[in-house]
């Protein structure tokens, strides 16, 4: 529901009215006999001001003595207003001491002015003393002389008043010294503070920008020197420090003060997209009251009269609009409103008591202002506050949703019934596992394969390397035929093979995948074996290595330095492995909740190492598959230990090894030494929801020497740059789960900062500027021109490339090969669509088809993809029908050509 602030005139009109009165006025005294002012303890600290008189000033002569005053007097002219814009008064004041005080201050404040020199006469004898802006005053940052005031005799005291300004009425009063020194003491603390503190919110919100780039921050950080600026002079705080003094600058503080705040609360309160009027007057307000910085600088006294006007319209704006955000729900208007409130409210009373509505105080009506000021710097940080508060409540909220979220949407694609929801979870948490689960092999299988292609790998260890590459390849084929058997997973009854294993085999086939890359992290890795051990049990060697793999990885991750230990036993008809770390630990509050899904031991936790923290929960679940358990010992700085216990079934055939040498008598094992792979100039990220696109454009990129991690949409995209860092991202546009739009505003958000490249089809104009405004550093259309492809890798990279890249004709035949199989299934998920007209669906297939097409050659596929596409958004059902034929049409042509032609 959205309000209108009907009263926002009225309200407007009042505030107006009340500043005009309070801001604008003359100060005149009645020309009245000279009378004697009786100086007592209840008239002691009297605005001495209001009982002399003031006259015009022609010259700066004072009287010589106390007989010469009368004679003096009769030769000045009664002043009849003071002018803002400086010049010369006198003022003089008749009075006798009957107070016990004799030493006292002689104090002007509630001013600021060039020069006020004064003459005390009494009969006996004259004080001289001088203050203002041009001299250094007695007291830190105050006006004031000490003066003798002689009990029960007659005192004149005289005044000239000389500057280039006047900007409000003096007070002048006599305060006993060591009372005042008390009270200066105490407006001085009151002044620091209140400066200071301005400054450490300036600072603190001008570092909180450098780190997060809000530039609500940064106009606040403004602001807030803005007034600090304005204040200090009004303070002689330059002339304390540094001899300082320059009337010009006096408003010129207060003068930018509406347009650096009217910034801020723009943004804060977003004000160009919930009020687009109240935006553009504020900006308005703010600028005309900047374009007279000029005329205050050359007139300080015009320089009062603008300053007053124009911050008082922007406050009472400013509060207005803040009252306006309230009401419109946006909660951390409040603190904005009470700021305003505290900023105005000192300042009215300060006016009030200029005019004499209200009763006079001994206090300082500048401090007064000050002290609104700093309320208003302070209650708008809490409103800054409360905002971010909020904010990461919602991110909080996304962050902790958003699997969640994508589980839901998978869900919309399938029947809504509490099995189907279930079996999706269980599906959910094995595909995320399996991202992890395949990569790790895929790195061996691919350092392997490059180092016998260059040469890296001598002949003689080819067989070697070959089997390490085979043992890998069957790891990924067996997880990949599990992500393919959906029934088990949607029945969540996956079901483990009870075959016959040899168990040093793939102990050894563990090592060769992780045992490298442990190294290479500076770790010592070890695989003790605790004797008697079968060599041949009955048990799933698939889920026995995806356990293995998940706890050793996991403790490389959490260890820094040190050694990471397999230790392998059998004992009472159980098989026993321990995964032994030295690496952070946690504590037995953290290992309680470790194996549950979506858990790890903390929140900091996920943000250094990161993860899905599925793993161990996948991994418990198997070994209770297998009929055992795994529980952890750890300490805190200590290291872990993950215990793997299961059931073991001894082969027929098992012999019990005895010690080392008997292990390398029996045949070959499996166990091999590892060869060092060749070392790639970099690491890309791939993100490409078609398989087939996604291995040519791996290839290439191997082809150019890179280290290449693929991933089939935006959420593994996403998890694959929390897991490891990258030189470079490649992100399709348009990805099932999440697109590369969602995937790239999550990776920023995270501090990554590794250039991103949009791959797309949609390569018009209009889209690739809105990508780059999106955060990509570049973007690559498909069809790829291998030309540009191989400039951009380049120049991202740094890398120098061989002239010769292409792929050879028979990988790339046999990659066109794959795409044409790909397309019977094409086929069937376009029929499917069409029957149950899900045209969102269909809308993406065609965008993938259109994209592999034109990667592989296929030209008049992809322009009838694309056309299907485009007909999906802007036309009806009937044109739907005829572009969906046209296309089916011709991929079963071309199907239909190809594997007639493999015939």
């Amino acid at each position: 529901m959205k309000y209108e602030f009907k009263g926002g005139k009225i309200l407007s009109a009042v505030f107006l009215l009340l500043f005009f009165v309070t801001s604008f006025f003359s100060v005149a005294n009645a020309v009245e006999p000279l009378k004697t002012f009786i100086l007592t303890t209840d008239t002691l600290q009297d605005n001495l001001l209001v009982e002399g008189q003031l006259f015009s000033a022609t010259d700066n002569q004072f009287p010589s003595d106390f007989d010469t005053i009368d004679e003096w007097l009769a030769t000045k002219k009664p002043l009849e207003e003071i002018s803002y814009f400086g010049g010369q008064y006198w003022f003089i004041v008749k009075l006798e001491n009957k107070t016990n005080q004799q030493d006292m201050v002689f104090y002007p404040y509630n001013t600021v002015m060039d020069s006020i020199k004064s003459h005390i006469y009494s009969p006996s004898f004259t004080q001289k003393v001088e203050t203002g802006a041009q001299f250094q005053t007695e007291f830190d940052y105050h006006y004031g002389n000490r003066v003798f005031v002689a009990k029960d005799k007659p005192h004149y005291i005289v005044t000239l008043f000389t500057s280039e300004y006047f900007y409000t009425p003096a007070k002048l009063v006599l305060v006993p010294e060591q009372e005042f020194e008390k009270k200066v003491t105490n407006e001085t603390v009151i002044l620091l503070l209140c400066l200071g503190f301005g400054l450490a919110l300036g600072f603190y919100n001008l570092l909180i920008y450098i780190g997060s780039r809000d530039i609500t921050n940064l106009y606040y950080a403004i602001f807030t020197v803005t007034w600090i600026f304005a204040w200090v002079f009004f303070f002689h705080l330059p002339k304390e420090l540094f001899d300082i003094h320059n009337s010009s600058l006096h408003w010129v503080g207060f003068t930018l003060t509406p347009i650096t705040n009217i910034l801020f609360y723009n943004h804060f309160l977003k004000l160009r997209e919930a009020a687009p009027r109240q935006a553009n007057i504020s900006l308005t307000i703010g600028w005309v009251a900047a374009l007279g910085i000029p005329f205050v600088m050359y007139s300080p006294g015009f320089g009062f009269i603008w300053a007053s006007l124009v911050t008082g319209i922007a406050m009472m704006f400013g509060f207005y609009v803040g009252v306006c955000a309230w009401l419109r729900g946006f909660k951390p208007a409040k603190y904005f409103i009470m700021a305003y409130l505290a900023m105005f409210l000192p300042n009215m009373f300060a006016n009030m008591t200029n005019l004499g509505v209200l009763p006079p105080i001994d206090f300082n009506l500048y401090l007064l202002g000050l002290i609104g000021t700093t309320l208003d710097a302070l209650l708008l940080a809490f409103a800054v506050a409360d905002k971010l508060r909020l904010l990461n409540n919602e991110n909080f909220e996304l962050t902790k949703n958003l699997e969640e979220k994508v589980f839901l949407r998978t869900q919309m694609l399938e029947q809504m019934t509490h099995e189907l929801r279930d079996a999706n979870e269980a599906k959910s948490r094995f595909l995320a596992n399996m991202s992890h689960e395949i990569r790790t092999p895929m790195t061996s299988i691919i350092g392997y394969a490059d180092g016998i292609i260059l040469g890296d790998i001598e002949p003689r260890n080819h067989a070697k390397a070959v089997q390490v590459i085979a043992q890998n390849g069957n790891h990924v084929l067996g997880i990949i035929n599990d992500i393919l058997d959906m029934s088990k997973i949607e029945a969540n009854k996956l079901e483990v093979e009870w075959i016959e294993t040899d168990l040093f085999a793939t102990i050894a086939n563990v090592e060769s995948i992780l045992g490298k890359q442990i190294r290479d992290k500076g770790l010592e890795f070890k695989v003790l074996y605790e004797f008697p051990l079968p060599n041949k049990i009955i048990i799933d060697p698939t889920r026995l290595r995806q356990i293995l793999l998940n706890l050793t990885n996991n403790a490389m991750k959490f260890t820094d330095y040190g050694a990471i230990t397999l230790i392998v036993s059998y004992k009472d008809e159980k098989l026993i492995i321990r995964v032994r770390d030295s690496g952070i630990g946690m504590t037995k509050e953290q290992t309680q909740k470790l194996f549950e899904a979506f858990s790890q031991a903390d929140t900091s936790t996920t943000r250094k190492y990161g993860g899905t923290g599925l793993g161990l929960n996948i991994s418990k679940n198997l070994a209770h598959k297998l009929g055992g358990d795994i529980s952890v010992k750890s300490e805190i700085g200590k290291g872990s230990e993950f215990i793997v216990t299961l059931t073991c079934r001894l082969a027929h055939n098992n012999r019990m090894i005895k010690d080392m040498l008997d292990l390398i008598k029996l045949p070959d094992t499996g166990y091999q030494v590892e060869q060092a792979p060749q070392k790639l100039t970099g690491t890309v990220l791939l993100a490409e929801d078609h398989p087939d696109n996604r291995a040519l454009v791996k290839r290439i990129l191997e082809r150019m020497g890179l280290q290449v991690t693929a991933v089939a949409n935006g959420q593994d995209a996403v998890q694959a740059t929390l897991d490891d860092e990258f030189d470079l991202i490649l992100l399709d546009i348009q990805m099932p789960v999440m697109d590369g739009i969602q995937a790239i505003s999550i990776i920023l958000a995270t501090g990554c900062t590794t250039p991103i490249i949009a791959l797309t089809a949609n390569a018009m104009d209009h889209e690739v500027q809105r990508y780059l405004k999106l955060g990509f550093s570049d973007h690559l259309a498909k069809p790829i021109d291998r030309t540009i492809f191989v400039k951009k890798i380049s120049h991202y990279l740094q890398v120098e490339l061989d002239d010769d890249i292409e792929l050879s004709p028979a990988e790339l035949a046999k990659l066109k090969a794959n795409f044409v199989k790909s397309l019977q299934e094409s086929i069937s998920s376009i029929e499917l669509q069409m029957r149950s007209k899900s045209w969102q669906d269909l809308a993406l297939n065609a965008h993938a088809i259109r994209g592999a097409a034109g990667m592989f050659g296929f030209e008049h596929i992809s322009e009838l993809a694309s056309l299907l596409e485009s007909t999906i958004k802007e036309k009806g059902e009937a044109d739907i029908v005829l572009a969906t034929d046209a296309l089916l049409l011709e991929i079963k042509n071309c199907f239909s050509e190809h594997a007639s032609h493999d015939i």
